[in-house]
């Protein structure tokens, strides 16, 4: 992942970046385009590799569509598999924008849950009625994600210490440390194998109507802030800046330390709410296997969706449908389980050429 992140970070401005006012329509088209021609390349590649197994592409396909819209609880399962996906992507796109290229979101979604779920299940706390619990809880695992990011932001102000680096070994850390609590700190005894009491009345309700729970209408409600936020405000003007010229906003008497920590402090604590989320809607305790890799797909959406907040939540909902969709495939027809995984990673790849082919012909104009 480290590698991943090195190659997001170019030396031109115009890269993995939102679009900017007065682009133009070709810089609109590269910004529409890129994505679009990810997704078209990785089900390309994806749909041969199918091919090699024996499968028809275009039936595998067809089922992935089913999946999603067209079996029982398609659409509710996609909206809340993008759930955390969308919390964590929306931290990530403000950083990256900032360039400050963080991977330390998986750290942070694990901590923040932890610390929710130790605080909800403790004696005398769990009776706590829900409408008190739930926002405690929230509030708790962002403070904690923050913290945790935090430290990465204290490593690079004192000792210019690579955020890359230090927000991924601290994933380790936070995945190290979650792996004894539920064996030692918050073990529920009567439990067979090591894993945190229920979370009980921290439990996430489901919205009627669309039979998801709250957290992925308060992770869609974020989206039209955060692009109000980034858009229409002085934060969203400095993240821009110290993106591109560190020295613009220090002449503006910002300072660039400060807004490390404020930037990073985001991701921590949209990544630990996103954790203390999946525990209170989705699996209500935590177990060894609580920590799947969604803080790693969420670089996948952020930089899927532009890095706007609308994008992102385009992206969040398009990867989770793919999770979905083939895992429905898959009960019909022999695939690999890691085919996701490739073609998650296909994406990836295409957006980084993408941009990278973009950003030349832009230079090459420019020269013109």
């Amino acid at each position: 992942m480290s590698t991943l992140a090195v190659e997001l970070d170019p030396s031109e401005p115009d890269a993995v970046i939102e679009p900017r006012a007065g682009g133009g329509l070709r810089h609109a088209a590269i910004v529409v385009g890129v994505p679009i021609g990810a997704v078209l390349g990785a089900m390309v590649i994806g749909g041969f590799l199918i091919w090699q197994e024996g499968e028809n592409p275009l039936a595998v396909f067809a089922d992935v569509v089913r999946g999603v819209f067209v079996d029982n609880r398609g659409l509710q399962n996609t909206a809340v598999s993008a759930t955390p996906l969308l919390l964590m992507g929306l931290g990530l796109a403000v950083a990256y924008r900032a360039r400050l290229f963080t991977i330390g979101a998986e750290g942070q979604f694990v901590i923040g849950a932890v610390a929710a779920t130790a605080f909800a299940t403790a004696g005398g706390i769990s009776d706590v009625p829900g409408w008190l619990l739930i926002p405690a809880c929230m509030v708790i695992a962002a403070v904690t994600g923050a913290l945790w990011s935090g430290i990465s932001a204290v490593l690079s102000n004192r000792y210019n210490t690579s955020v890359v680096i230090s927000s991924l070994l601290l994933t380790y850390v936070a995945a190290a440390a979650m792996q004894w609590l539920i064996r030692v700190g918050i073990r529920d005894d009567e439990s067979f194998v090591p894993a945190s009491a229920v979370i009980g009345n921290a439990g996430l309700p489901t919205v009627p109507g669309l039979n998801t729970h709250l957290g992925f209408v308060l992770a869609v409600l974020l989206v039209p802030i955060l692009t109000v936020v980034m858009s229409r405000t002085r934060f969203g003007f400095r993240v821009d800046v110290i993106g591109h010229n560190p020295i613009a906003l220090r002449a503006n008497e910002v300072s660039t330390g400060r807004m490390l920590f404020t930037v990073l402090g985001l991701v921590g604590v949209l990544s630990g709410i996103a954790g203390y989320v999946q525990v209170a809607g989705v699996t209500n305790r935590i177990n060894a296997e609580f920590s799947v890799g969604y803080g790693y797909t969420a670089i996948i959406v952020a930089l899927l969706g532009r890095l706007h907040p609308v994008g992102v939540l385009i992206a969040a909902l398009g990867v989770s449908g793919l999770d979905i969709g083939f895992a429905a495939a898959e009960r019909d027809h022999q695939l690999p389980s890691s085919l996701v995984g490739v073609v998650q990673a296909l994406l990836i790849i295409f957006v980084v050429i993408g941009d990278a082919v973009a950003g030349r012909f832009s230079r090459v104009d420019g020269a013109v």
